[in-house]
């Protein structure tokens, strides 16, 4: 869970601080829309956090099946064309792994938890 926690932060401009488990995280927006440019913009947060998730789930599928992944990169970008939303994705990986292997890995890497939590709508509940 992320709370945000500005004790002791001088933060201006629509900078954010938040923790995950004792780890500190900023988000900001550029100086073009105001911010101060101090950490990454929310959404770059969120595809980062997809990405990562999807990199460590193939990894871990590999591992499973003793499959050689090598260095392992993903590129995903937001494309604004309204609903539903898009996200182009680029995986390439420098292991030896056949066509079959690559086109599994990169199945895999969609059911990924937060793959999984964004595929559909969220509802909130506030508590």
């Amino acid at each position: 869970m992320l709370n945000p926690d500005l004790k002791g932060i001088n933060l201006s401009g629509f900078a954010v601080k938040m923790s995950a488990r004792g780890h500190e995280i900023l988000a900001d927006e550029p100086k073009d829309l105001g911010g101060t440019d101090l950490g990454a913009k929310p959404s770059e947060l969120l595809l980062s956090s997809l990405a990562g998730c999807k990199l460590i789930t193939m990894r871990m599928y590999a591992e499973r099946k003793g499959w050689e992944i090598g260095e392992t990169t993903i590129e995903l970008r937001y494309i604004e064309r309204g609903d539903p939303t898009i996200v182009e994705k680029k995986i390439r990986f420098t292991g030896d792994l056949d066509e079959d292997q690559t086109k599994r890995l990169i199945d895999i890497s969609g059911r990924c938890p937060v793959a999984k939590m964004l595929k559909n709508s969220i509802v909130y509940e506030i508590v």
